[in-house]
This record gives structure tokens, C-alpha cells and sequence, in this order.
């Protein structure tokens, strides 16, 4: 027996059948085995014996090959069978794609923005217990700075002239030092100075040294992950840091430094870190505030000097100024609101009334998709907006909550719901009302000359036969916006979308 007789033998073809008919529905699989089972039959009889296939004398084609047609039968039958869940899915242009597309992209920027460290820390809410009794201090007009604009002598003396105002001041404030890691091995880190109660002041676990212990360094998760290699056994190494030993304490979680300045690591020592700074080194200033302190949330202190003049200070909340990316959000959401009237028609088109009515959730389904694409979109523009302002994907290190990731978010959070808005309601007027199809086979109808008798325009018809869609070319005052004409049962014998078609009788 040849190869060529092996393949075209009856129970290799049998086989193929077989193979081919796991991708028939269940419901249709007995009765297709059993017509390509006859026809395979019929088409080896017209061969005569087995020795007889060696040649191709008879006008039939081999079995195997007969066979091999029954793939792309099955899978017609799958791609078409009206009760196969994942058709309307695989359906180019249908309501259902479109929902999951939008769904997979949320998924995707909200996974990018948790991934991303930078844009985690601005996208989530403040991680200090009772952060909105905990406000920063600034000179007025420039709380999102990242430069120290508080002198340490003004630090010094609001501790005493601030008591009706604040419980607790905390000043820090950030120093580059060399620090050596191993024997020729040196690397620049940004060190916090800062006064003893600062992490007691953000309900943070502290750290306090024994009389006559070393200087103590806290190192932050990337510093720690960067520079010693992730090295779980780093607590207790002695490294150098601007000419002195220190011990390495522990690794502060990255997501609990969420205050203005980059920090590679926190400095304690004994007694006052703060005593030998000059009185006009700037730094940064917490304040714990009094329950009585303020009237209002818009926190401001006023100071006085010697002179008569006087200097406003901000004071933002830490909640405050964590919500800062939500708040831009909801900023652009209202502009893009008002923008889109002037962008684009907000009216769908005219849907005259059908004679046969259509089913009440026919109805209400085309408003809910509507209001899915519009849920989906609004989460989908703030994650992915603060991806691209606060994720360093351009630039390296960069503050999280800068003047200029606030002006980026605030750009790309616009643009990105005003087109997604125009997008959502240009997609909406393109479908069926009846089975939400994207509409299709473009046509002209007409010639400019027209406009003065009819219309003339582009035709497009909905694949299910439910009906034909009418967009004018030139709006005029009688034809001024696209019209949608049904069609009714009648036609559906044109078409050969059937469950489609059907789709009105739901």
C-alpha cells in the first residue's frame, strides 16, 4: 500500500470526519456526521476498489481531500449557529465587542497605573491615618511647589506663636550626600533632615536610638532596591554617609513617602538634627492642626512682621493635596462638558415611529449601551491621564505631584474625554437602533442639485435587513440631520444575517 493510499483509506477519512466534527454544535452533529458520512460513501463507490484510488481517473475528488472540506463546513456551522455565545462577540462591529474593547483597555491603564510606582502614589488616596488634620505649609500661590520656601527660623518661631493654631510642627528638609556603599564604590542620595516628631506627626512607626548609638539611616524601597540589590539582610550594615558611620535601620515601603521632595533616605541621630542649621536654610513644614483652630477648610495663616506687613501661608491638607489628581479630573470633566456642545450635535438623528413596535428592552438596550460606553469612558480617560502625567514615561525622576504632571493631566484628561465623548456619540449615531450593529455598504444617493427636491447623501443599511440609515450630504432645513427608515419583515429574506434580523422579535 502506497502513502497515497493510506490517506484516501477509509479509516483515515473517517478520522478526518470525525476530527472535524467536535466544531459542529451539538445540536447538528448526528445529522452532519451522517450526510458526509453518506457522502463520503458515495464519493469512494465512484472510485471503485482500493486499488483503484492510486490513480485519479475518476472525476470525483481523492476522500482526503472530500474530507478536508468538512473543516470549513463545521466551522461555518459554529460561526453562524444563532444559539453560539461567543458569535455576537467575535461579530466585527457589534455592541458587545465594542463594550468589551473599552473594557480591556480600562483594564489595562488601571494595571499600568498601579504598575507604575510614580502614578500609584498620585492615583491613590493619602496612606497616613488622620491626614486631614495634617496640613503643609507654604507661602500662598505656591503649595504644589517641590522647593523649600519655609526658612528654618520661621519654623522655629511659629512653634511657639502658632499654639491656638497648630498641636505640632515638623520640619524637613532634603540634603545630598556621597554615601559608600563598598570600597570604591560611591553613589549621591537625597537625604532627609528633618526634626525628630515627623514620622510621629504622620502616624508613621518611629525610631529612636540609645544614649551613645550610632546615627541611624532609613532607606526607601527604591534606594534599597536600586543600590544594595534588594539585600534582605540589610539592616544592621554599616555604611558612610558625608564622612560618617551609620547603621541602616530599615526600608521605608515607597508607598509611604507621599510628602514633597524625592527621598532616598532619612537620617536619625540623637538629640536635635536641627540645631546646627542656619537660620535662613529652607525646608519643608507639617502641621498637626488644633480642632479649633481654623473656621473653615480653605486653611490660611496670616503672619505679621515687625514692620506691618504681612505674609499669607497655605495650609493644604495631606487628604487635600492627595485628592489633587481627582480633583483636576473633575475639573476637565465639566470643561469637556461644556465643550462638547460647541464640537459636536449632541442630537442622535430622527428614529420615526416604527408600525410594528419593537420590544421594550430593543428599546431600552440601545440607551444602555449608551451609558456603558460613557461609564467605561470616564474611568478609562482618568486612569490613562494619570499614566501619561504622573507614570515618568518621557522622563526620569520626576516629583509626583509637580506643577508640570498637573498641567500634563490637566491637558490630556480634556482632550482625552472631549474626542472620547465626540467618539461615543459619533459611534452611537453609526448603529442599528434595532440590533446595534455598526452600520455598513456605504452608498451615494443623488447629486448636489438634489438638495432643492430630496436630499442627497451617503445610504447606509444595517446587515440584519432592520433598516437603512439617511445622512445628507448638505443639511438643509428640511432635511437637516440623518434619518433612520425601518424596514419591515418583508425583508429579511434579503439578508443573510437570520439571528440577526430576528433580533426585533426579542
Amino acid at each position: 500500500m502506497t502513502s497515497r493510499d493510506l490517506i484516501n483509506s477509509l479509516p483515515v477519512c473517517r478520522i478526518l470526519l470525525r476530527t472535524a466534527g467536535h466544531f459542529v454544535p451539538r445540536e447538528y452533529r448526528t445529522e452532519w456526521a451522517a450526510e458526509w458520512e453518506a457522502e463520503l460513501w458515495h464519493i469512494r463507490s465512484l472510485g471503485g476498489s482500493e486499488s483503484s484510488l492510486r490513480g485519479s481517473g475518476y472525476g470525483s475528488p481523492a476522500p482526503a481531500v472530500f474530507c478536508l472540506g468538512a473543516f470549513q463546513d463545521a466551522l461555518w456551522l459554529r460561526r453562524n449557529d444563532p444559539h453560539f455565545a461567543l458569535r455576537e462577540l467575535a461579530r466585527l462591529g457589534s455592541s458587545s465587542r465594542c463594550v468589551l474593547s473599552l473594557a480591556a483597555w480600562l483594564i489595562t491603564s488601571l494595571l499600568l497605573c498601579f504598575w507604575l510606582p510614580s502614578a500609584r502614589k498620585a492615583m491613590l488616596p493619602s496612606p497616613y491615618p488622620g491626614s486631614n488634620q495634617v496640613v503643609l505649609i507654604s507661602p500662598s500661590g505656591k503649595s504644589a511647589s517641590q522647593l523649600p520656601t519655609i526658612r528654618v527660623a520661621d519654623y522655629r518661631a511659629w512653634k511657639t506663636s502658632t499654639r491656638h493654631l497648630f498641636t505640632e510642627l515638623a520640619f524637613y528638609q532634603m540634603v545630598e550626600k556621597r554615601v559608600h556603599l563598598a570600597p570604591h564604590q560611591t553613589v549621591d542620595l537625597s537625604i532627609v533632615r528633618s526634626s525628630t516628631n515627623l514620622f510621629e506627626l504622620l502616624n508613621l512607626p518611629s525610631f529612636s536610638l540609645a544614649p551613645g548609638q550610632r546615627p541611624g539611616l532609613l532607606l526607601s524601597e527604591a534606594a534599597w532596591r536600586t543600590y544594595f540589590k534588594s539585600d534582605a539582610r540589610i539592616v544592621g550594615r554599616l555604611v558612610e554617609v558625608g564622612g560618617l558611620q551609620v547603621r541602616i535601620v530599615g526600608v521605608l515601603s515607597q508607598d509611604l513617602w507621599r510628602l514633597p521632595g524625592h527621598a532616598d533616605g532619612w537620617m536619625i541621630a540623637e538629640g536635635d538634627p536641627l540645631q546646627g542649621l542656619p537660620s535662613n536654610s529652607k525646608g519643608f513644614v507639617l502641621a498637626h492642626l488644633q480642632p479649633s483652630g481654623f473656621s473653615s477648610d480653605q486653611h490660611q495663616m496670616i503672619v505679621y512682621r515687625e514692620n506691618g506687613d504681612a505674609d499669607r501661608f497655605d495650609c493644604v491638607s495631606l487628604t487635600q493635596q492627595a485628592s489633587l489628581p481627582f480633583s483636576i479630573y473633575l475639573f476637565t470633566l465639566f470643561v469637556a462638558c461644556l465643550a462638547l456642545p460647541a464640537t459636536t450635535p449632541l442630537p442622535l438623528g430622527e428614529y420615526p415611529a416604527r408600525s410594528e413596535s419593537l420590544a421594550w428592552r430593543i428599546r431600552i438596550r440601545r440607551w444602555l449601551f449608551l451609558a456603558f460606553k460613557l461609564a467605561l469612558i470616564l474611568p478609562l480617560v482618568y486612569f490613562s491621564s494619570g499614566v501619561l502625567a504622573y507614570g515618568n514615561l518621557f522622563s526620569g525622576i520626576r516629583a509626583v505631584n509637580s506643577v508640570s504632571a498637573q498641567y500634563l493631566q490637566l491637558g490630556s484628561s480634556f482632550l482625552g474625554l472631549l474626542f472620547a465623548f465626540r467618539w461615543a456619540l459619533r459611534d452611537q449615531r453609526s448603529r442599528c437602533p434595532v440590533c446595534l450593529r455598526r452600520l455598513t455598504n456605504p452608498a451615494r444617493v443623488g447629486e448636489a442639485s438634489r438638495n432643492f427636491l430630496a436630499w442627497n447623501g451617503t445610504e447606509l443599511i444595517c446587515s440584519g435587513g432592520h433598516g437603512l440609515l439617511h445622512i445628507p450630504e448638505i443639511p438643509t432645513s428640511w432635511f437637516s440631520t440623518q434619518r433612520w427608515l425601518y424596514l419591515d419583515s418583508s425583508w429579511s429574506s434579503l439578508f443573510s444575517d437570520v439571528s440577526v434580523a430576528s433580533a426585533g422579535a426579542l
